[in-house]
Parts: structure tokens; C-alpha cells; sequence
């Protein structure tokens, strides 16, 4: 017997196949979440990033009048549909490549910029007239306007135009809360298991 427990000695500790699949499961579940933490990292960087790049427009738009340089000469942008959530307004961000010339009491602005219509939707959304072709033609120049000097306008004034900045913010808020939250807590309950394992048991 003596001789048997020297040969197991010499050939070390037994290591259970069980013990070996879990823990080549436990470091692909650590990679997996790894990559859906990152991905939810970027996403929520995004949506901040466009409420702030979209706070930063809005503070610079001042409002003026507008004229299009050359009415017929245009290249039309990606629309993009908004909504506030429940009774909030609906609308579609239409935007069109133009000659504009665009004057304030303080500043100017002539050359090519991107003017934004702002076409307002109802309980059916309306994807037929929300169009460059539709919507140039329906302006009576000169028209009121909000521009940045940067290269985009807005027609009507900064008023009269939705608050997309607060929008962006609750979807950023909303996201964040959704997904940062749950990996915060998730990522402190792994934490405490792990310290709780490195407690060594006394006796």
C-alpha cells in the first residue's frame, strides 16, 4: 500500500474531466460577456456622443433669413424619423444639399450647406411627401431660418424647430440605464464571489 501511495504522489493530483470542461465553459462565458460589455459600451459612447454633438448645433443656430442660390440644383441627405415617446411630437428630419445664402443681423453664410426640413407626422407616417423634390419647391424665398455658419440650416426659427437635443438625452439616459446598469451590478456580484472565494477557510 505504501508503494501505492508513492507512485500516486509521484504522478501529482487527479484532475476530473468535469473540472476541465468547466473551466474552459467559465473562460468562454467570461469572453462572451467581455464582447456583449464592450458592444454595450459603444453603443451607449454614441448615443451620448450625438446628444452632445447635437447640444453643441443647437447652442450655435441663430436665426435669420434664407434664398436658395439655384432652387433646381440639389442632392438630397438620409431622412431620419423622430419621435418623443407617448404624446410626444413625430417628425422626419429631411435633409437637402443646397447653394444657400444665409444672413443674420450678425453673421453670413454662402456656398453649398445642408438645409434641414422639419416635416411634421401624424399617427400614419407620410414617406411619399417628405422629399427634397416635394419640399424646395413649397418655399417662397426669402424664408426664415436658422443656420450654425458651419454649413447646415434649418428652415423656420430655432422655436419653431423640435428640441432634438432633449430627445437624444432620454435615449441616451434610457440605454445607459438599461444596459450599464445591470453590467454595473452584475460586474459587483461577480466581484464579491470572487473575494468571497479567496477567503481562506480556517480549521
Amino acid at each position: 500500500r505504501e508503494a501505492a501511495d508513492d507512485a500516486q504522489a509521484q504522478q501529482g493530483p487527479t484532475v476530473h474531466p468535469v473540472s476541465v470542461a468547466m473551466g474552459q465553459f467559465s473562460k468562454l462565458g467570461l469572453g462572451i460577456i467581455s464582447c456583449l460589455g464592450v458592444s454595450l459600451l459603444a453603443l451607449n459612447i454614441f448615443f451620448w456622443y450625438r446628444y452632445v454633438a447635437a447640444t453643441q448645433l443647437w447652442g450655435r443656430l441663430e436665426d435669420g433669413s434664407c434664398e436658395l442660390k439655384n432652387p433646381k440644383a440639389y442632392t438630397p441627405g438620409w431622412k431620419f424619423g423622430w419621435s418623443f415617446p407617448v404624446t410626444g411630437p413625430s417628425w422626419t428630419d429631411v435633409p437637402c444639399s443646397v447653394q444657400l445664402h444665409a444672413s443674420s443681423h450678425d453673421s453670413e453664410m454662402v456656398g453649398e450647406a445642408t438645409l434641414h426640413f422639419t416635416y411634421w407626422q401624424g399617427l400614419v407616417w407620410e414617406y411619399l411627401k417628405d422629399s427634397c423634390g416635394k419640399l424646395l419647391p413649397q418655399l417662397h424665398e426669402p424664408f426664415d431660418c436658422c443656420f450654425d455658419g458651419r454649413g447646415t440650416a434649418f428652415v423656420g426659427k430655432v422655436e419653431s424647430l423640435p428640441h432634438l437635443p432633449i430627445l437624444l438625452l432620454m435615449k441616451a439616459s434610457g440605454l445607459s440605464l438599461l444596459t450599464l446598469g445591470p453590467v454595473l451590478l452584475m460586474c459587483i456580484n461577480m466581484g464579491r464571489k470572487a473575494s468571497a472565494c479567496e477567503i481562506p477557510l480556517e480549521g
